[in-house]
């Protein structure tokens, strides 16, 4: 729970703050499309959804972005109206990328083929959305179509901030399917290939567990 004293001051006196265990409360977290944590969905009195915010956030951004969302400035709606003048990638991103974390797969996937369509096919803006695109097909557990896909991203887009993405995501796919002799070759690459990134700690205790693990009996899936 919140220890900055902004915010415990901010949710006691203008919104009101509901913690919930998805983890026990499945029903809720099924209606609302929960598929990462922490998940910070912002209400109406009648309990329908006006925007989220996912993972963590510094608390004067934070509770900026919980102010203009009340205030309908940043909204999935108030992008969906700005996107009908002139063509902006960046804002069809933000779309996209609102919709896959509502589980809007459908949708979310039409504002990143927008954002393809709209540009340079192998441009980052168009890897971060294949990317989005991968992740979408991961968080509703499609593992073999998302893995498909972010093994096209590492195809396309060599040697940059969204294939190192890419390595990341496609090892925890090869681990969920059992495939840890697979998982740990990509991990051991990933640190070979990127000593400097953020996610070599990450990565090589990833690499130390499925050391420790017994031998891989699941073969080639």
């Amino acid at each position: 729970m919140f220890v900055d004293d902004k915010a415990i001051e901010f949710f006691s006196s203008r919104m009101l703050l509901v913690k919930i265990n998805a983890g026990e409360d499945t029903l809720i977290k099924k209606e609302y499309n929960v598929s990462g944590f922490p998940t910070n969905i912002l209400m109406d009195a009648r309990g329908n959804e006006i925007d989220r915010m996912m993972g963590f956030a510094p608390t004067d951004e934070y509770l900026k972005t919980m102010i203009d969302y009340a205030s309908g400035v940043g909204t999935l709606d108030d992008l969906l109206n700005r996107a009908k003048g002139d063509v902006d990638r960046a804002l069809y991103f933000e779309i996209a990328e609102k919709y896959k974390y509502r589980g809007g797969l459908e949708e979310a996937g039409q504002w990143y083929e927008k954002v393809i369509e709209a540009g340079d096919a192998l441009d980052s803006l168009s890897g971060r959305s294949r990317l989005g695109w991968a992740d979408m097909y991961r968080r509703a557990k499609d593992y073999d179509r998302s893995l498909a896909a972010f093994q096209a991203v590492l195809d396309d887009f060599p040697n940059g901030s969204v294939d190192q993405e890419a390595m990341i995501y496609k090892a925890y796919i090869l681990k969920v399917q059992g495939n840890n002799d697979k998982a740990l070759a990509v991990l051991e690459d990933f640190v070979k290939t990127y000593p400097e990134s953020e996610d070599v700690e990450w990565a090589q205790e990833q690499i130390d567990k499925l050391k420790a693990e017994p031998a891989d009996d699941a073969g080639d899936k």
